[in-house]
């Protein structure tokens, strides 16, 4: 990451107000669960350091300790365009407990029929001095939507820029923050957005572009949806998707360890392993 801060972006939190909880109640630890999304050049020689070159696309966050992670569908399908012209040129970056920016190829994803949901799976990664398997931070969802007027977030990576380097090349350069707002409306069967299909939410975040797909969280630090979008130009206006349709998503080619080996399952059936941290009410 550079030494140098970029400014805040309108609607940024005030630092200290939101919290994250993950399965270990640590705040620095669910921040480490969730990643850019970006694209490389498919002419830069693949490197798991940084972000290089890239383009960001959106936000995502792990759910499963191997990795699985959600975001919004859009994303998933502006990445996978691009993943078919070049292999491993879409991944994960996420900065590691050392500071360590890494990025981690994306493999496959599978999506909703109809909410702004997608689930992706991306290729393992290995620590190179102990040869184990990466462990991702994993945050906790929360069904249910919090009551209208009440405060919520998302943390998500829509501060970036492409900052020059002194070999001719660009590296880009990613901030990431708490946006925060409030839950203004719900609609169930009828909503005012042409993009998406309810349920969905109404909040006043300032939903910058590069946030969509980050987790959106109640004030108990909860994830509850997924950002998805915005007007073009609105300020106090995003749209938020439930959560919950996101165990629907169908996922191709997943040995649960049940001795039945490769199937497609749903996400809800890798959730019923308990490798998924839902909070009940």
């Amino acid at each position: 990451m550079s030494e140098s801060k970029l400014p805040p972006l309108p609607g940024t939190a005030p630092d200290g107000s939101w919290r994250i909880a993950n399965i270990d109640r640590d705040e620095f630890d669910g921040r480490l669960a969730i990643c850019a999304i970006v694209a490389r050049s498919s002419a830069a020689p693949l490197s798991l350091r940084g972000a290089g070159d890239g383009t960001l696309i959106g936000t995502g966050f792990y759910l499963l300790p191997n990795g699985g992670f959600a975001t919004a569908k859009h994303v998933a399908l502006e990445a996978l365009e691009a993943m078919s012209r070049s292999e491993n040129s879409v991944g994960l970056v996420y900065a590691l407990t050392n500071g360590l920016l890494v990025f981690r190829p994306i493999w496959s994803f599978a999506v909703h029929p109809t909410a702004d949901l997608a689930f992706g799976v991306p290729h393992e990664i290995f620590d190179n001095k102990t040869g184990n398997v990466f462990r991702a931070k994993v945050l906790s969802l929360e069904c249910a939507a919090p009551a209208i007027g009440s405060p919520i977030s998302t943390w998500a990576y829509p501060l970036h820029a492409k900052r020059p380097q002194p070999n001719g090349t660009e590296l880009l350069h990613i901030q990431p923050a708490f946006y925060d707002g409030t839950l203004q409306e719900i609609y169930k069967d009828r909503g005012p957005s042409s993009r998406l299909t309810p349920p969905y939410y109404l909040t006043n975040i300032h939903l910058h572009g590069g946030s969509s797909g980050g987790p959106v969280f109640n004030e108990s630090g909860h994830v509850f949806g997924v950002a998805s979008c915005s007007y073009d130009g609105a300020e106090d206006v995003a749209f938020v998707t439930p959560i919950d349709p996101i165990f629907d998503i169908e996922v191709q080619n997943v040995d649960l360890g049940d001795g039945i080996g490769l199937r497609t399952v749903t996400v809800r059936d890798i959730g019923n392993g308990g490798r998924i941290v839902i909070q009940f009410r």
